[in-house]
């Protein structure tokens, strides 16, 4: 193996805290797979427990329980052996050195602001080029961002109208979220045997869904789980409401594993639910969804082909669809934006600095 050969890319995403976030990643690591991009990953994680940037004073933290994420008893420990740990977990930090070859901000709601800005300004100052991959939804650009999407950042796509209007003028490109990319197969399905419910509940601070949205929508699950649905969850905090709420035999699948939860999708058919990105990680299978908008994370966004229909109207779109059809022409959708991608990700630095 020669080392120097690899290109080290740094990747902001998180790990441990968003499974959709995770999924994203994948999708960017098979279309470098496919672009034969030999790389050394490295993380950036925006996991709100390890990079608790934001002033104490800050409204959106009053009462957060990621105040105080940095253990204090190893914080204890750290001061007491003179030392400064940037962070307790095993991703970057900066340095004086230029240790990467590329940037990638893979795909996000959160692809600029606080939680970002240490990222940016190190490629700044290191003169870093990178892309923005997939991103969504309008964000407070500060200047040291401006400058980075200005000079360096040599591909920038988005997966929805918000963040392309915001960055048309940097040479955006209007695209699809990179999770479509995340199965590394796909077969279009023969019929409507196993439907799963991706499972969204209350307690996950920025990743639930309201109170009233939940009690309309555990009737309809309960229905398509007697007549043979499974409930599939992304956080622990979802499952252990998902026993609450249905029973401790329901038939309920997770697991905290990345690549073991995408691997759940692929035994059904059609998926019904409020995550966007578990109807993303069906779609890379080529398997249809449902999705049932919460949020304006769902908003303007078609990179799955995904059906939307609110609550009241999901089982009746179950039964009207035709989703063999659809299966297809996901699949094809994601040949078509797999070979579109391959493309643009070849016009960059990223394959030149190989």
């Amino acid at each position: 193996m020669n080392v120097s050969t690899k290109t080290r890319i740094i990747f902001s995403s998180t790990r441990g805290w968003n499974p959709g976030d995770e999924f994203i990643l994948m999708g960017i690591r098979n279309l470098l797979r496919l672009a034969d991009v030999d790389y050394m990953e490295i993380l950036y994680n925006r996991h709100p427990a390890i990079r608790t940037v934001f002033p104490l004073t800050d409204k959106v933290l009053k009462g957060a329980s990621f105040i105080f994420a940095q253990n204090p008893d190893m914080q204890m420990k750290q001061y007491g052996a003179g030392k400064t740990i940037p962070h307790f977990d095993n991703s970057f930090f900066p340095i004086k050195h230029r240790i990467a070859d590329y940037v990638i901000f893979a795909g996000t709601p959160e692809w600029a602001g606080k939680r970002n800005r240490q990222l940016y300004r190190y490629a700044l100052d290191n003169e870093i080029p990178g892309a923005l991959l997939g991103i969504g939804l309008a964000n407070s650009i500060a200047e040291s961002e401006r400058q980075y999407i200005s000079k360096y950042a040599e591909l920038i796509t988005t997966r929805d109208d918000e963040a392309y209007q915001q960055l048309k003028d940097f040479g955006a490109i209007r695209s699809v979220c990179p999770a479509l990319f995340c199965a590394q197969y796909t077969n279009p399905i023969s019929d409507i045997n196993r439907i799963g419910i991706v499972f969204q509940g209350t307690r996950i601070w920025a990743n639930s869904i309201p109170q009233t949205m939940l009690a309309t929508l555990v009737p309809i699950y309960r229905v398509l789980i007697h007549n043979g649905a499974m409930l599939i969850c992304h956080h622990f905090a979802d499952m252990t409401e998902a026993i609450d709420i249905f029973g401790e035999d329901a038939p309920i699948l997770y697991s905290s594993n990345p690549e073991q939860l995408l691997q759940l999708y692929s035994h059904f058919d059609l998926i019904i639910g409020t995550r966007l990105h578990g109807i993303g990680a069906a779609a890379s299978y080529g398997i249809p969804g449902i999705l049932i908008p919460h949020d304006n994370r769902t908003k303007g966004s078609d990179s799955f082909c995904e059906v939307i229909a609110p609550p009241e109207k999901v089982l009746n779109t179950i039964e009207k669809m035709d989703w063999i059809n659809k299966s297809k022409k996901i699949v094809n959708h994601r040949k078509h934006w797999q070979s579109k991608m391959l493309n643009l990700i070849g016009n960059t630095s990223i394959i030149r600095t190989k």
